[in-house]
């Protein structure tokens, strides 16, 4: 590796995408600064996975760490982008490129606009329900208390969608098997399956009586997000790839006893008494794999509690242009976003997914892209911008040695 002395380059976020971003460009001898909103950088990693996906996690977060504490890598915490530091305050510090790699934290909006009075009563959004999840059993915990119950609605269709729905059945069968003097954990649960789990103690899914949560997908099965098909792909793998992602879902059905309907998607709420009860649904046709509604087709689902699981967008920021719920770019190969000079978006702020794997790639083809074509032929200052960097990370209370800063900031 040859150290390129004249180029700095700005990457907002440092988790899968942010990270992946770092790295081509540390390959290739780029010093990067990773500017990131929290404390530490593994974004979604740390509170967008339900907490038995540990060992993930754990490699993950080691990845990101590595990459992030690089030789090559200035790392600048506690800094959110529109916040602390304006976009024209980051385009004027004179970095070779930009590239936004700060995610998707916003529950895309349900498309029920009524149901918004019921948030956190009845009806709850993905991502601060996993938050729940993941940290409601923790002493420092302070957040909003959700009582699980049986018959939950989940409308979505994704891997993240399969997660909360999970979620729910470990959920409700721990707390009716504890209600019979049985202890067992919801991470136990997930790991072992529910059947395996009541066959240890005698018990099948009928003797809990239990009708378990409902995932609701507005397109059919073969169409749903869990297993992506490469642009390239031929007829044949095309239909392969559509064949697993039933099979993925059958699997997931048979491990933790979930409903499912797909074609169908909400049209309204039902209230009783001041209380969200159910939903209105409608179902749809599949015309050139979109979703039309059939006319005629209404009919009332009652429920517990509704869980949007639909997609997060990025938190928009004043001075990145949007096209509707993400970044405004010319082509996504390139992430280029239009109207701004050398900046680019990557990972799920662009590709609209919260896929892991699809995040890591995007993210990783337009860093390549950037530092093989786009960064300035006669270079920059680097000198100038570290030392505006360095400013803010003393304002951020970082002092730049970034294994003793994990190492403090570490949590559960």
């Amino acid at each position: 590796m040859t150290q390129q002395n004249n180029q700095i380059v700005a990457i907002v976020g440092g988790a899968v995408a942010g990270s992946e971003a770092v790295y081509q460009f540390t390959e290739r001898g780029v010093r990067c600064v990773a500017i990131e909103q929290n404390d530490l950088p593994y974004g979604k990693i740390e509170d967008g996975l339900p907490k038995w996906h540990a060992k993930q996690r754990k490699k993950e977060m080691a990845q990101i760490d590595t990459r992030i504490g690089h030789e090559l890598v200035d790392f600048l915490p506690n800094t959110q982008i529109g916040k602390d530091l304006t976009v024209e305050e980051l385009l004027t510090m004179g970095f070779s490129a930009v590239l936004m790699a700060n995610g998707a934290w916003k529950d895309r909006t349900f498309p029920v606009k009524e149901i918004a009075k019921y948030e956190g009563d009845g009806f709850y959004y993905q991502n601060p329900f996993v938050y729940w999840y993941n940290h409601n059993e923790q002493p420092t915990y302070t957040g909003e208390q959700i009582v699980v119950e049986d018959n939950a609605v989940v409308v979505g269709g994704g891997l993240a969608s399969i997660d909360v729905v999970k979620i729910l059945q470990v959920e409700l069968v721990s707390k009716v098997l504890k209600d019979r003097g049985i202890e067992i954990s919801t991470i136990d649960l997930e790991h072992k399956g529910i059947p395996a789990a009541l066959e240890e103690f005698n018990l099948t899914w009928d003797d809990l009586e239990l009708e378990g949560a409902y995932l609701l997908y507005r397109r059919n099965v073969r169409n749903m997000p869990l297993a992506s098909i490469p642009a390239d792909a031929t007829p044949e793998k095309d239909q392969k790839i559509r064949d697993t992602r039933a099979k993925i879902l059958k699997k997931a059905q048979d491990k933790y006893f979930f409903r499912f309907k797909d074609q169908t998607q909400p049209i309204g709420i039902i209230e009783e008494e001041g209380s969200l009860v159910g939903l209105r649904m409608i179902e749809n046709d599949l015309v050139n794999n979109k979703a039309i509604s059939k006319e005629g087709t209404e009919y009332d689902l009652y429920s517990s509690m509704v869980i949007s699981s639909i997609g997060s967008i990025p938190e928009p920021i004043e001075g990145i242009p949007m096209e509707w719920s993400t970044y405004d770019i010319k082509n996504e190969e390139t992430g280029e976003v239009n109207g701004l000079d050398n900046v680019f978006g990557v990972g799920n702020a662009i590709t609209g997914k919260g896929n892991i794997r699809v995040s890591r790639i995007h993210a990783r083809e337009v860093a390549v892209y950037v530092a093989d074509n786009r960064l300035p032929e006669s270079g920059v200052d680097v000198d100038s911008v570290r030392t505006k960097v360095h400013s803010l990370q003393e304002k951020a209370g970082y002092k730049g040695d970034y294994p003793s800063w994990v190492q403090a900031k570490a949590r559960e």
